[in-house]
């Protein structure tokens, strides 16, 4: 599959609650519905459908089903049995084997069904982070380089299945890339993992995305794994804007996922918008991202940019509160999106 310069998608989540409250995020998400709710199977389902309308609305060429649950324990919950424990918390305690089940395929097949756009994009929880959520007794498991193997085997056997199954990008999310090299895990490994995880992807488009300020050991990791998209935060970290060339990008043949909106609002903000209700203050204006847009453009050139969040807006639901209100929450995500949209067709 071939992308258009300058297409648009999202990294993965969105501010949606369940439609209930759950106890994990993972099934069985509840003992019991509450008195008075009526019973769905999959309480994120709601918010799924809402995710998927507001980014078609906004005109995102490339989608997300919003990962409305945490983004670790989504997966981890169904290795349970198949290695894992999670009587208290989640304890590696034998070999880890994947399942027969695919954690999210569901959901890229009511993308698939009901959302008109370019393609759907699946985020995926790479081996590195999900292993930093993990215990081997009182340690990390992000220490024992044979669970961080296993779990990239697990995650393969994810992106096999997404890619079977109809899905167009398909990113391994890493944002504990850089824990990992700060508790002693070498670069040589970490570029393996990830290409490990990335191998089954034939059909769609291969991606990774990892947060924070880069520096040029996670840039010459990132260069040498197989993925075709590097995604990373530029709106809000612009030291990172130096940390690839446009040689670097084409020699290796990858494009930038460029994050050119701010996705992790000031706190103080939020809590304002919480008793004022004046969401805009968090919104950039379209002269802001249009300036972050063309800068990106001059620095590496459209051909070699996607555009999309620094990164999820998934922690906007720790500010649901007063009149900052779930509604309000996907509004500003709405308007963020628009805008970038907006000033992609200008530029094209």
């Amino acid at each position: 599959m071939n992308l258009t310069p300058l297409d648009t998608t999202v990294v993965g989540s969105l501010p949606t609650s369940p439609f209930y409250t759950v106890i994990r995020d993972f099934p069985p998400y509840t003992s019991s519905v509450p008195e008075g709710e009526p019973y769905v199977d999959d309480p994120f389902l709601p918010g799924i459908f809402s995710s998927l309308k507001l980014q078609q609305d906004a005109g995102i060429d490339y989608p997300s089903y919003g990962q409305p649950q945490d983004m670790c324990s989504m997966f981890l919950g169904s290795l349970i049995g198949h290695g894992l424990d999670h009587s208290q918390g989640f304890q590696v305690v034998g070999d880890i084997e994947p399942p027969r089940t695919i954690p999210a395929i569901e959901y890229l097949q009511v993308s698939k069904r009901f959302i008109s756009a370019k393609g759907i994009k699946m985020p995926l929880t790479g081996p590195i982070t999900l292993a930093a959520s993990l215990k081997v007794g009182s340690k990390a498991a992000i220490e024992y380089p044979e669970v961080v193997e296993q779990l990239a085997h697990f995650v393969a056997s994810i992106a096999r299945g997404y890619d079977q199954g109809g899905a167009d990008i398909i990113s391994v999310d890493e944002p504990s890339l850089i824990y990992g090299l700060y508790v002693g895990m070498e670069p040589e490994f970490c570029t393996e993992m990830i290409n490990t995880a990335l191998k089954p992807i034939t059909n769609a488009v291969s991606s990774i995305h990892v947060c924070g300020q880069l520096n040029a050991n996670t840039t010459d990791i990132l260069l040498a794994t197989t993925a075709r998209i590097l995604d990373h935060e530029f709106a809000s970290i612009p030291q990172n804007m130096t940390a690839y060339t446009r040689d670097h990008l084409e020699a290796s043949g990858k494009l930038l996922g460029y994050g050119c909106i701010i996705s992790n609002m000031e706190p103080v903000h939020l809590l304002e918008i919480q008793n004022d209700g004046n969401w805009k203050k968090v919104v950039e204006s379209k002269e802001i991202m249009r300036k972050r847009i063309e800068d990106g453009i001059s620095r590496w050139g459209k051909e070699n940019l996607i555009l999309d969040p620094d990164c999820g807006f998934g922690g906007l639901r720790g500010y649901i509160n007063g009149l900052l209100t779930e509604d309000i929450a996907m509004k500003i995500c709405y308007e963020k999106l628009k805008t970038m949209t907006d000033i992609k067709k200008e530029i094209t």
